[in-house]
């Protein structure tokens, strides 16, 4: 297993992309789901 990662080099490139990928998923998922809840902004009477 060893000398086939060895002789294979790029394939710790590609690994490395999909775990990057994997964990920038992750983290979007999560701010998704909690995601604040949204507040309407009223201007105070008088202003435009």
């Amino acid at each position: 297993m060893k000398r086939f990662l060895r002789e294979r080099p790029w394939i710790w490139i590609v690994v490395a992309f999909l775990v990057l990928i994997t964990g920038w998923s992750f983290l979007i998922t999560i701010a998704v789901q909690n995601t604040p809840e949204t507040i309407e902004l009223t201007s105070p009477k008088g202003t435009p």
